[in-house]
């Protein structure tokens, strides 16, 4: 365990905990001796949080941030100032998106991005975004791809090639090259139509899709145009598990995590019977299990009724609960989507794992992807090709773990 990483992860969310004050993130900084604040900074801008952090430290009490060092404070301001730049070019971006898709009569529902910025942040500066993500009936994506291809969009160069959820991402790349600096305003967005939530059949596990999304989904003032999003208990399920995916897969933000916990605090109303209800039709109560008991443990956030916790406390395997309150909250504080540790994702799906069905769902999966994943993988032309490319697959499988084992050895 790096005890350096976890200190500085634990000093970042201690002053971004829901019942923190200005006073209270004012005596955090005061006890700051011996930080590494390189290790800080990168810490934070790696999951994201560096200007809100920056604003939320900049309130606290002016004379406390003179305790961060002059460089860092720099690097902090030019953050938030770049991601306030950022913003306001996602804001007409997402008011062009909606327009080109209206116009194309496809209809979509707001995931995530900028409904959450303006709900849950006080700044816009203070939540960063890397794409807009669309929810559109199947039916309609190819329209809605078609029509964002006329206006100026483009392909990204070949990226997740096993994602099937959404159609490929499209962007106005205009010749940009990223050097790496995580909030520059320049950097184009992607724009991602989604036929699912999440993956079909996500990792091998017995895991639905939730239903009556489009006939209980919302409108709501976003940009200042009406929008339609999903309703508040689909948008915290969808949240909870576009968190545990990041997290199973290796690449989780804390921002993800904290989108979650203020969610909870701000809506003014939550059915839990109908989340409770969605989630047992769906399968994924574990998972969402998971994120409410992380984002209660690391910010602070509520947790459902008595009635409500129990019954997916009782869904969820005993071994993932085990992990979850021995290694959970440790584990997502210091983890680092730049350093993966391979093989921990299948760790933890067996781990989620409720059945010996779904154990082999995972080894299946494994070693043996969907047809369409590979099809995708290798840029088939041809379906019946993708058979013949499983022999191919597996070794590369083998070599990538062998691999990790042995630098690990």
């Amino acid at each position: 365990m790096n005890k350096k990483l976890l200190n500085v992860a634990q000093l970042i969310t201690s002053t971004l905990r829901l019942s923190a004050t200005s006073t209270d993130v004012a005596a955090i900084l005061a006890g700051t001796n011996g930080v590494d604040w390189n290790i800080l900074v990168h810490h934070a801008d790696g999951h994201s949080l560096t200007p809100l952090l920056y604003d939320v430290w900049q309130q606290a009490q002016a004379e406390v941030l003179q305790l961060v060092p002059a460089y860092i404070r720099g690097r902090m301001a030019r953050a938030y100032a770049d991601n306030t730049a950022r913003n306001n070019n996602i804001r007409r971006e997402l008011i062009e998106i909606h327009q080109i898709l209206t116009e194309a009569d496809v209809p979509h529902l707001v995931l995530k991005g900028w409904p959450l910025v303006e709900r849950l942040y006080a700044e816009p500066a203070h939540r960063v975004l890397y794409d807009h993500d669309f929810l559109v009936p199947p039916d309609r994506a190819n329209a809605g791809h078609q029509a964002l291809l006329n206006r100026g969009f483009r392909p990204l160069p070949a990226k997740d090639e096993w994602v099937e959820k959404h159609l490929p991402p499209l962007w106005r790349n205009h010749g940009y090259r990223w050097d790496g600096y995580l909030f520059d305003p320049h950097y184009p967005r992607p724009v991602e139509l989604h036929l699912h939530l999440w993956e079909q059949g996500w990792r091998g596990l017995q895991v639905s899709q939730l239903t009556q999304l489009w006939s209980c989904a919302q409108t709501r003032t976003v940009a200042g145009v009406p929008m339609r999003l999903l309703s508040d208990e689909d948008a915290l399920i969808h949240l909870a598990m576009h968190f545990v995916g990041h997290l199973v897969e290796r690449e989780a933000r804390l921002n993800q995590l904290l989108d979650l916990a203020r969610f909870i605090q701000q809506a003014s109303f939550l059915d839990w019977e109908r989340i409770w209800a969605q989630t047992d039709q769906a399968n994924n109560g574990r998972f969402v299990y998971a994120s409410l008991y992380l984002a209660h443990q690391i910010f602070g956030s509520r947790l459902p009724p008595a009635n409500i916790w129990r019954r997916l406390a009782e869904v969820t395997p005993p071994a993932f609960r085990q992990w979850l309150i021995a290694q959970g909250p440790t584990d997502v504080l210091t983890t680092d989507y730049r350093r993966r540790q391979t093989g921990q994702d299948y760790h933890l799906t067996f781990l989620a794992a409720d059945s010996a069905r779904e154990r082999w769902g995972i080894i299946r999966f494994a070693m043996l992807p969907p047809l369409g994943q590979l099809v995708v993988k290798y840029r088939l032309n041809y379906v019946w090709l993708g058979p013949l490319l499983y022999p191919r697959y597996v070794a590369e499988r083998i070599g990538t773990y062998g691999r990790a084992w042995l630098s690990r050895s």
